[in-house]
């Protein structure tokens, strides 16, 4: 069983390098095209990626790069709240690049202001994981979600050494991990 996740397509605000946590932000014009690029990119494979199922996050980013992939594979997504980005509180609408924003990202088990923390998003999201491959083994499945839930997910297939290493990974909007589920 695989599990693919991949990134919502741009927003304004991912332009912008701002945060988007809980805020329903539409996919800008690049977000559609990279939506259907991805969807057009997993139908030509979908010979070797046998994806049989598509869950992903109720936050209408999410939906509207799905709807791109459930037409091209013929599928119909499941939403999981679960998938949803993290709460980042304070932080939302502010720069992906503030100082107080990378220190707080930085300890993750540090509550963003009046939001989550990360560790307490990798509990939902690691609890997505073990019900999806509940649900769906031997099936391969698509988490359609966002970007610090997509780093969230690779925490839960690989080691990384130091938060150095959690806090340099980036996900491109649109782009595809794919992961072996034991």
């Amino acid at each position: 069983m695989k599990l693919f996740v991949t990134r919502h397509g741009e927003t304004a605000w991912n332009a912008k390098r701002l945060i988007s946590g809980l805020s329903d932000i539409p996919l800008a014009e690049k977000g559609i095209e990279q939506a259907q690029a991805l969807a057009r990119m997993l139908a030509a494979h979908q010979d070797e990626y046998q994806i049989k199922h598509i869950v992903v996050s109720h936050l209408q980013r999410a939906c509207v790069t799905a709807s791109y992939i459930e037409k091209a594979l013929g599928l119909i997504a499941v939403v999981d709240k679960r998938l949803c980005e993290i709460d980042f509180g304070n932080f939302e609408k502010t720069s992906t690049r503030s100082e107080a924003f990378l220190k707080n990202k930085a300890n993750p088990y540090k509550r963003f202001g009046g939001g989550e923390s990360i560790l307490h998003a990798a509990h939902r999201i690691y609890a997505a994981i073990e019900d999806a491959k509940n649900l769906y083994a031997p099936d391969n499945v698509l988490f359609v979600c966002h970007g610090m839930i997509s780093i969230i997910v690779s925490t839960y297939f690989l080691d990384y050494e130091t938060i150095d290493d959690f806090m340099n990974i980036h996900i491109e909007n649109c782009g595809l991990q794919i992961y072996e589920m034991q």
